[in-house]
């Protein structure tokens, strides 16, 4: 049974879906759609196109391994966000992170969070490019390589990306959402159609199971860009006041989402070891699925699998917006940035302000860096590993923060376990992190680290020159946050 500070939320989003007021929609978004906003969020497809051939380079046959332990650390970070989703129904991470340490560190966790989802939204808006260009004739196939085109054209097809994906995701987070499930549908079908038939083709075997010679250093390494593949699954977790139910429907979305991402990262990578004879072969072919198309003959299946990249891209571009817009808008109803930012469109009831410089925002860095000479290949890959480093700081706070709530609201039902799941994945975390510093990569990516940390400082500056100086001009009774009452060691 809820307790009664729960029920008390509960009943105030409720009031607030009736009275049809300025705000958010609340209560208006089903488990179902919540699932289609982490899937989006994570763009499942987009990674099974490349991750297995990146995986492989690492991990060698270890490959599935890799997968299926970077499956069981986010699982145990799934645990973290929707044991907090029952503890507090109705509140996004910027809320948890606060409530266990304070507004500070929750000011500059959700700016990291924030800047990864736009960062990775930035890099899909390139690799959007990129596999748009053979479909209209404009470029020779992805497989190929990366196609110079003119800068124009690059250009129209990323303006074209982030308008749609903006006017979507304005439109409502409902047309948002079922756009990203519709085309991750699309584009998973394509793609489990090739694999299909290269297993078909070349017959089940179990050497890709039972790997021989395999040592936990090539595991380990594996993870850590197997592990990338997953960020963005927590997304459903940024619109806990637009959910339905937001104690039941959030960590099934977010447990969910990770479950099927694994899967299908599991099958994409079995399949693409039986075709290639070996991970040592896969780790060598930067495109292995349009390969695989064209050993089967069937040259129209490498077409398909770039219209599901197109697809897959757009989808991860509206889902990543979508939650970092949650987030900004948090942002700005605390006060941490304008308030205007907090704004909502009067009759859609999305953030429609936070949307706009958000699109504005990917758009801008997205031509700039074509601009720059850059390719898409290389500008998803340096966005990608930047913008990973913001979900895991926010991971990570949530693997520190959830035994903090749970002494705080459930005091009777202990916390030996969140301490014991909390402190594992931030641990795995930090060795993930760890592994993307040292050894030193080679340039640019060896500036990455320096680069996410130089945005954590400005975002503390920023605390410290503007929100916390208004906050501590204010009445003593202002700046103390109230003290949460304790709820039954029975929350559901």
């Amino acid at each position: 049974m809820p307790s009664l500070p729960n029920v008390e939320r509960l009943e105030e989003l409720e009031d607030a879906r009736d009275s049809g007021g300025p705000g958010l929609a609340a209560g208006s978004m089903s488990g179902v759609e919540l699932v289609a906003q982490s899937t989006a969020g994570i763009a499942p497809s987009a990674v099974m196109v490349s991750g297995a051939t990146l995986v492989a380079a690492s991990a060698g046959p270890g490959t599935l391994y890799s997968y299926a332990v970077s499956l069981g650390v986010l699982l145990l970070v799934g645990w973290c966000v929707s044991r907090a989703a029952k503890l507090r129904p109705g509140e996004d991470l910027l809320s948890h992170i606060t409530a266990a340490f304070g507004r500070a560190v929750g000011f500059v966790g959700s700016t990291g969070l924030a800047f990864g989802y736009l960062l990775i939204a930035v890099g899909c808006v390139a690799q959007f490019s990129q596999y748009m260009k053979p479909l209209i004739a404009v470029a020779p196939p992805v497989s190929a390589g990366a196609p110079g085109t003119a800068i124009g054209v690059t250009a129209v097809l990323e303006i074209a990306c982030v308008v749609g994906a903006g006017f979507m995701m304005i439109r409502g987070v409902r047309v948002s959402a079922w756009t990203g499930v519709v085309l991750e549908v699309l584009s998973i079908g394509a793609i489990l159609l090739v694999l299909t038939m290269v297993l078909i083709r070349h017959g089940f075997s179990m050497a890709p199971l039972m790997p021989t010679g395999i040592t936990a250093t090539q595991v380990v390494g594996g993870m850590v860009l197997a592990t990338l593949g997953f960020v963005g699954f927590e997304s459903a977790a940024c619109l806990s006041v637009e959910a339905k139910d937001p104690q039941r429907t959030i960590p099934r979305a977010v447990t969910g989402s990770a479950l099927l991402a694994g899967a299908l990262y599991l099958y994409a990578s079995y399949a693409q070891i039986v075709g290639f004879d070996g991970a040592d072969k896969l780790a060598q072919d930067a495109t292995p699925l349009n390969t695989l198309a064209d050993g089967l003959g069937q040259h129209w299946l490498a077409l398909a699998i770039d219209l599901g990249a197109v697809a897959s891209n757009f989808a991860c571009v509206t889902g990543s917006l979508t939650a970092a817009s949650r987030v900004l808008r948090s942002m700005g109803e605390s006060k941490l940035v304008h308030a205007k930012i907090a704004a909502t469109h009067p009759k859609r009831k999305t953030p429609h302000v936070a949307i706009v410089l958000l699109s504005a925002a990917a758009l801008v860095t997205a031509i700039g860096l074509a601009a720059s000479g850059i390719n898409e290949l290389d500008v998803y890959s340096y966005t990608g590993t930047l913008g990973t480093f913001g979900y895991m700081v926010a991971y990570m706070l949530m693997g520190l923060g959830i035994p903090v709530l749970l002494r705080r609201l459930a005091p009777d039902a202990g916390i030996t376990m969140a301490v014991l799941i909390g402190g594992t994945a931030t641990l795995c975390l930090a060795y993930v992190f760890y592994r993307n510093v040292y050894p030193i990569p080679d340039w640019p990516i060896d500036i990455m680290p320096w680069l996410f940390l130089g945005v954590l400082l400005a975002a503390a500056a920023w605390y410290v020159a503007g929100p916390r100086r208004a906050a501590n001009a204010q009445s003593p009774t202002m700046t103390q946050p109230e003290t949460p009452e304790p709820v039954s060691a029975h929350t559901s």
